[in-house]
């Protein structure tokens, strides 16, 4: 057997193919006039296309943009400038000028992304004095709007100081073997970290309170300590991964298992707070309206401060109750013969308001003590100790105000807390009916519904 590669191709048996080479080059004739025709077209499409942004002299498309622009409809502007960049022979600092303008129409646009890419473009072609400021300005304002706040605080280091070689941030703070970890890069990392715990707060928290406590976090990771704390951790978790990966460890059946469900839980998570994203926009009037509308869940009871002397038994209650009503202090009194440590040696007083209904520091749960309490004036001793499992009570009402209804400033954050929670729990059930009509789910409740006994003895569904 030869050991040659035989390159050459097999002849055809032209019987067998159907075709005599008289046809072959009809078909190949053919075939070029096919593919001409369709350069034709293509090349006609490509010039209507073309003839669509450039049918206006440039100086009639910077007039247009600025019309657009004047009339508020931001996308039309954005591309009449750029076609207008296309056609021009604008040198470059027109050009740097424009892209700073383009990159503001996005930022009005609150597409901030875009915006900041436009600002940069700007200054790829040159840096005109009259903007440069404002660039800096609208860098700044983009990046906070985005929330990328790491990113910030290294931009503004690099636009204060343009003279060092490295960019800010560049420093190597870690390394793993030949990996070399930046500042820059522990930073993000601790951002990531940031934004996943921040994530799971998305239904208690407003977006403009995420991003204070966002900022508020970052400020905090940014004490040098913390930054070595979060450091350590993710070095940490980064050897074990690799020493896990190392030995296998995905191999093993139970961990292969674990991680399965951990997908699936995570994945099944991750679907329903995306539907939630683009379902869920709640907006300050819609806020305001939950609240008018729930108003009595936001009242703030009557309330009341008290202090207590708490004794043994009726005898010693009835005794010092006779000295108060001799006129005895009460504070001295709490201070003599108190049995409750934590408040006898600062006359009996109950620092926290009592709320009418609610649990009494130092006394219970007792509807005698709140009853009373709130049928007595301020500054008065309640008439008669009260009895409970701790002992005898001889209590002053120091103070009293009366309901009141909660601002809407006050209770914002509940306010959002409830209507997030009411939508996201209607979002998710239409999913979920969704989801099943989708994949023809049956459960079979019969099967489960538990009995109960009825009082003769006898079972009912």
């Amino acid at each position: 057997m030869s050991e040659e590669l035989n390159l050459t191709l097999p002849q055809r048996n032209s019987k067998r193919a159907g075709h005599s080479p008289k046809g072959l080059l009809i078909l190949l004739i053919l075939a070029l006039g096919v593919g001409i025709a369709n350069i034709v077209l293509t090349i006609q499409k490509d010039d209507a296309a073309t003839a669509t942004t450039s049918g206006l002299s440039p100086d009639s498309q910077r007039d247009l943009a600025l019309k657009l622009e004047k009339q508020g409809l931001l996308t039309s502007a954005i591309r009449t400038w750029q076609d207008f960049l296309v056609q021009s022979a604008a040198g470059a600092d027109e050009q740097a000028k424009i892209w700073y303008r383009i990159g503001k129409l996005y930022q009005q646009d609150e597409k901030f992304e875009e915006a900041l890419e436009s600002f940069y473009r700007s200054e790829s072609y040159a840096k005109p004095a009259d903007i440069s400021n404002e660039i800096n300005r609208r860098t700044q304002e983009c990046l906070e709007a985005a929330g990328k706040f790491s990113a910030l605080r290294y931009e503004l280091t690099d636009r204060v100081d343009l003279s060092q070689r490295e960019g800010a941030g560049q420093e190597v703070v870690a390394e793993i073997g030949a990996e070399k970890i930046t500042e820059a890069q522990l930073d993000q990392m601790i951002e990531q970290e940031i934004n996943r715990q921040l994530t799971q707060m998305a239904g208690i928290l407003p977006a403009e309170q995420m991003n204070r406590q966002k900022e508020q976090l970052l400020k905090r990771f940014a004490a040098p300590e913390e930054k070595l704390r979060m450091l350590n951790q993710f070095m940490m978790e980064e050897v074990l991964y690799r020493r896990a990966r190392q030995v296998k460890l995905i191999e093993d059946p139970q961990t292969r298992d674990l991680l399965k469900n951990l997908e699936k839980k995570i994945l099944a998570q991750s679907l329903v707070q995306s539907e939630m994203a683009t379902k869920i926009n709640i907006t300050p009037v819609d806020l305001q309206t939950y609240y008018q509308a729930h108003l009595k869940d936001y009242l703030e009871p009557e309330q009341a401060q008290i202090s207590h002397i708490l004794v043994a038994d009726q005898e010693m209650a009835d005794t010092v109750m006779k000295r108060l009503q001799a006129g005895g202090d009460f504070a001295k009194a709490a201070n003599t013969f108190s049995q409750d440590a934590a408040t006898k040696e600062k006359g009996g007083e109950i620092p926290s308001w009592v709320q009418k209904g609610g649990y009494i520091p130092g006394i219970g749960k007792s509807a005698e003590a709140a009853g009373l309490i709130f049928s007595t004036d301020p500054n008065s001793v309640i008439p008669k100790p009260v009895k409970t499992n701790t002992g005898y009570h001889i209590i002053k009402v120091r103070a009293r105000r009366p309901e009141r209804q909660k601002g809407f400033e006050e209770v914002q954050t509940e306010v959002f807390r409830s209507l997030r929670q009411q939508k996201e729990q209607e979002v998710q059930e239409a999913l979920i009916e969704e989801l099943k009509d989708g994949y023809n789910v049956v459960i079979h409740r019969s099967k489960f519904v538990l009995k109960e006994e009825k009082k003769d003895g006898s079972a009912k569904p």
